[in-house]
């Protein structure tokens, strides 16, 4: 799907590092990761990586799909689309097919982009509501 929004890719089952855990080491998986509270380490994921806006990650991250709403001190590598949004900072390189940066975000870094057809820097401004409707009705 050409338009599939990066939250689609979390899939059914992601691991969640919550907003008052503090987590040091290294993560790898073939699944999707949710950070709420605070990381440092080495992150090596398959699948959707989502740094939310309370989450702070001090480290490399490696996965073909991120979203970053909080803070990144790390570089963010080989990621086919990476997505920062208004309130998302990083300090570090962003390696990636796509880069889509929504105004207000800030990056102290180099980005490199693929010269693959396709790749492409986007901006955008989030208009829609994106956090998922928990069980108990939110």
């Amino acid at each position: 799907m050409k338009n599939q929004r990066l939250e689609d890719r979390i899939g059914s089952t992601p691991s969640i590092i919550s907003s008052e855990a503090k987590f040091t080491g290294s993560i790898t998986g073939d699944d999707s990761l949710r950070i709420v509270g605070n990381y440092e380490g080495e992150i090596g994921i398959g699948g959707l990586v989502w740094i939310e806006e309370t989450a702070k990650v001090v480290g490399r991250v490696t996965a073909p799909y991120v979203i970053v709403e909080g803070e990144v001190e790390g570089d963010i590598v080989t990621a086919r689309h990476v997505e920062i949004r208004r309130k998302g900072r990083i300090r570090g390189d962003i390696s990636s097919d796509i880069i889509a940066m929504e105004k207000g975000c800030v990056v102290e870094g180099e980005m490199r982009m693929s010269t693959r057809a396709g790749a492409v820097n986007e901006t955008f401004s989030e208009k829609r509501n994106l956090r998922p409707r928990g069980g108990d009705g939110e």
